[in-house]
């Protein structure tokens, strides 16, 4: 699939942030429903120190057909809080009530301002300078002022805020390490002053993280506000009961104009089989998480549609080099993986072998020069095992029990026993999945079958997360943090993210990329993918790019 990130002459320059900075960035599917450490990072390619203009998705306003549009979603907790990650469904809860000042729509990957309706960005590259539109209302009915972005970002910053709720992920906690300063000048105007340069600052702003609350109701309900949010988004909070679902009505007040359905159910369906016959039925209008196995069925359906959305997404595996100390053991696992077949039999033809690496097709920085880290060599595979004296090893895998996850554990499981390994699998319920990937001691941490969904579309989401030696991955899951050399990838990762010209940078994130692989494999790509979208056939106008990210703009939408 071609690379999906057009320029754009609207939007701001921004820069680098500081490579030391510990990553908090997890997968963001059913692996992890209570708990988990949530960040991004982005980098785009936009002209610097322009003043932005424009706004995000302008014809959003419906003609109010009304109806309800009911989504299935993974797991509800009845808590949606920008600053807490309890299930992909809360979030989308999020997404649905409150916007942020910048807004990624991922029909384009390029940030546009949303309720900031323009920024500066210095000389220096170190202040961001915010000014909000006019009149913009909350569902509680107060104004958006620079006091709102101020309490909504401070407390993604600041561990120790007090409406923070325990166990609060906070996904702008990587950005607030480098923030200096945030302040408001005026009613209207928020500046954010950096310690370093970051380029990805309006990209990170988009994210969940970066949705502003109203400072009134955070003020009222403290920790408690997942429970009565309030935002500006197209949808207001009506109610939620944890383990079913959540229902959002229509805001008359939408600053885009209200949108064309009354109601938005967010209803929780875990099964497979049941998703199906929902939407067959009629009784869930859309969803993300379609079983692959039923795409043949779905499609040859005429009352429902099945769209083709961007591989955004990678379906990975990772190799922990404490457990797994030779390099030339963890590069022959990595040869002895069968792509195509888990193509083919875990995601039924949805998807890219991953010839980009760790980039998937639908982002910038995308290179098929890479293709060589994803290739099977069974014969050169079983080579190095000999050489490395591993022969009749016994590797342990695990996987997650849901989805996709299984049967890539099955091939992954066959594929290196034919290479010389005796191979222990297991299958984790997917609420306990994510505790085990951060145990090191766990029996079965030799090899680790997740995923790694877009929230922020961009280069730096995806290697800038999963290879520095800081972050989750790099460390408590990989332990690459253990191994020489490691920490200049940091710095090779600060530099490619803050390069302005597109060639430039895509060639800086394939050096990393190769090196990150060549010398150190602690990654293994096993796919490039979509989550499945799937509606009724009456329904239109979905952002299903968006969907497919687990990102939730209806606005538009109607049945």
């Amino acid at each position: 699939m071609p690379d999906r990130t057009p320029g754009s002459p609207t939007t701001a320059s921004t820069s680098s942030a500081a490579s030391a900075i510990a990553s908090q960035d997890v997968s963001r599917r059913t692996l992890l429903r209570g708990a988990g450490l949530l960040g991004v990072g982005v980098g785009f390619g936009l002209p610097a120190l322009l003043s932005a203009c424009g706004a995000a998705a302008e014809d959003a306003g419906g003609s109010g057909e009304g109806g309800t549009l009911t989504l299935a979603i993974d797991a509800t907790s009845a808590v949606n809080d920008p600053a807490f990650y309890t299930s992909l469904g809360d979030w989308m809860a999020v997404d649905c009530i409150c916007r942020g000042l910048t807004f990624i729509s991922f029909e384009t990957n390029e940030p546009a301002p949303d309720l900031a309706k323009s920024w500066t960005v210095s000389d220096d590259k170190l202040t961001y300078t915010f000014t909000l539109r006019e009149g913009v209302k909350f569902h509680d009915g107060t104004t958006l002022t620079s006091a709102d972005v101020l309490a909504s970002l401070g407390r993604q910053f600041d561990p120790e805020d007090k409406t923070l709720p325990k166990g609060a992920t906070r996904p702008l906690a990587r950005l607030g390490v480098n923030v200096a300063s945030l302040t408001a000048p005026d009613d209207m105007t928020v500046k954010m002053v950096l310690k370093q340069p970051d380029r990805t600052v309006l990209g990170k702003l988009s994210d969940i993280g970066g949705r502003v609350i109203s400072k009134a109701a955070l003020d009222k309900h403290g920790a408690d506000i997942g429970k009565h949010l309030v935002g500006t988004g197209p949808f207001a909070f009506s109610s939620a009961t944890s383990g079913q679902s959540v229902t959002l009505t229509a805001f008359d007040g939408f600053r885009l104009g209200k949108p064309p359905i009354d109601r938005l159910v967010l209803r929780q369906v875990q099964d497979p089989s049941a998703i199906v016959s929902s939407l067959l039925s009629g009784e869930v209008s859309a969803t993300q998480f379609a079983p692959y196995s039923a795409v043949a069925q779905l499609r040859k359906d005429s009352s429902v549609k099945v769209y083709d959305t961007p591989h955004n997404a990678d379906a990975i595996m990772m190799i922990d080099a404490r457990r797994v100390p030779e390099l030339k053991v963890r590069k022959a696992i990595n040869l002895a993986v069968n792509r195509k077949a888990i193509l083919q039999q875990a995601f039924y033809g949805i998807g890219a072998e991953p010839e980009g690496y760790a980039i998937p097709p639908a982002q910038s920085g995308y290179d098929t020069a890479l293709a060589d880290l994803s290739a099977q060599d069974a014969a050169q595979a079983k080579r190095l095992v000999e050489e490395a004296g591993a022969t009749g090893r016994t590797i342990r895998l695990m996987a997650a029990s849901d989805s996709w996850h299984p049967k890539a554990a099955q091939i992954i499981a066959q594929n290196l026993t034919d290479v010389g390994f005796k191979v222990a699998t297991t299958s984790v319920d997917p609420a306990t999945y994510f505790s085990r990937l951060l145990d090191a001691d766990d029996d079965y941490h030799d090899l680790m079958i997740w995923e790694r969904n877009t929230y922020v579309p961009d280069p730096d989401d995806m290697v800038g997360a999963m290879a520095s030696p800081s972050s989750i991955y790099g460390s408590k899951i990989s332990g690459m943090d253990t191994l020489d050399g490691t920490a200049s990838l940091a710095d090779d990762l600060y530099t490619a993210k803050n390069l302005t010209d597109t060639k430039k940078r895509t060639a800086a994130y394939t050096r990393i990329q190769r090196r990150w692989a060549e010398e150190y494999m602690v990654l293994s790509m096993l796919a490039c993918f979509s989550n499945l979208v799937v509606s009724g056939s009456d329904v239109k106008g979905m952002n299903t790019d968006a969907l497919a990210n687990h990102r939730c703009y209806m606005e538009k939408a109607s049945v």
